[in-house]
């Protein structure tokens, strides 16, 4: 007799992060996978993925459509939040990355789910009093509505873990990177076209991880039973600003710049950015949160725990931004490929032509 399917419900699974969760779900084998996604996600690109997929639609800020969700759940990854550094209305952040989550955290308790785990960032910690910090740290002061609206997200299920028993654990990623995400490719995309004039906060270091990392990272954190009560803090691979850019100009064999900029100069700019943003609704270039991170200084920390306790092993950054270069390459051949077929039999347009 086959072994019952145990169910784990995914929230914000249809994202970049989600895709190569389901995948290393699948891959475990023996989940029965429930993707919780609002009713304008795409999710054709992983309702393909297995036959053990299933969808509920709804919304973590409205907690009446959460009812029922989780019923049945062995496990429950809270995926679901705003991971950009501006949203028009700045209570975005808090209305899904804060009460969103604690939201989440209810129905899990209500639904009776065994294991928990809640996606956050290092930039929950705010800056602590001591670098590189650690899961122990104290949090120190926030640089941006996105870092403080995480830190009271990963409050709300600790609060409910200390009152209620939520199964809870938390994994703080560091700046996922990889193949497949418009938004964390873009800067790489930026440098290979040769679109950033200068960079901004160069000598500021900061901690990057490869995506399928992450994806493992969160299985890993879900399977292990002695989990529950722990955060982690995952990825290791650490690079300066202008050593990222040069890393990329160098697997890309692209000119990138390595004139900085100060974080002082561009704030009035980037005020101004904003103020007319919150009037288009359009994305500023340069969110004003953005600047106030990179001015904050370098966030470092120890993941030891990770490697000890999860047994992590990570891949190296370069890894990471090739297969993301590899990946814009492979998108502009097939763009050009398919002008070229669209053109009449034996004409042919030269490069750089319009």
């Amino acid at each position: 007799m086959a072994k019952a399917l145990r169910t784990v419900t995914v929230t914000g699974a249809s994202g970049f992060l989600g895709r190569h969760l389901i995948q290393r779900l699948v891959k475990e084998g023996g989940f029965h996978i429930r993707c919780l996604v609002r009713p304008d996600s795409d999710i054709a690109k992983i309702a393909w993925l297995a036959d053990e997929i299933s969808f509920k639609y709804g919304d973590i800020t409205r907690p009446e459509t959460l009812k029922g969700v989780f019923e049945g759940s062995w496990g429950v990854i809270n995926l679901a939040g705003c991971r950009e550094f501006w949203t028009r209305r700045r209570q975005d952040f808090f209305d899904l990355n804060a009460q969103g989550a604690r939201n989440v955290f209810e129905a899990c308790l209500a639904a009776g789910v065994e294991r928990v785990v809640q996606v956050s960032t290092p930039l929950a910690y705010g800056m602590p009093a001591r670098i590189p910090f650690d899961e122990k740290s104290a949090a120190g002061p926030h640089a941006s509505d996105y870092a403080r609206s995480k830190y009271l997200g990963d409050q709300a299920g600790w609060e409910l873990h200390e009152r209620d028993g939520l199964p809870l654990t938390i994994v703080h990623l560091a700046a996922v990177i990889g193949a497949g995400d418009p938004k964390a490719t873009m800067e790489v995309r930026r440098a290979i076209e040769g679109k950033l004039p200068a960079l901004i906060g160069a000598d500021t270091t900061y901690t990057y991880l490869y995506v399928r990392d992450a994806a493992e990272a969160i299985t890993r954190a879900l399977l292990k039973e002695e989990a529950a009560g722990q955060s982690y803090l995952i990825g290791n691979q650490r690079a300066t600003t202008q050593g990222y850019f040069d890393t990329i100009g160098q697997l890309a064999g692209v000119a990138v710049p390595s004139r900085n900029i100060p974080e002082a100069w561009l704030m009035p700019v980037a005020r101004g950015m904003e103020f007319v943003s919150r009037l288009t609704g359009k994305r500023p270039m340069l969110p004003v949160d953005v600047l106030k991170t990179t001015a904050a200084g370098s966030l470092l920390f120890d993941a030891g725990r990770s490697v000890s306790e999860l047994g992590m092993t990570y891949t190296p950054l370069e890894t990471a931004l090739a297969e993301a270069i590899n990946e814009i390459g492979v998108a502009e051949r097939d763009q050009m490929a398919t002008g070229l077929e669209m053109l009449p039999s034996g004409e042919s347009v030269p490069l750089g032509s319009s």
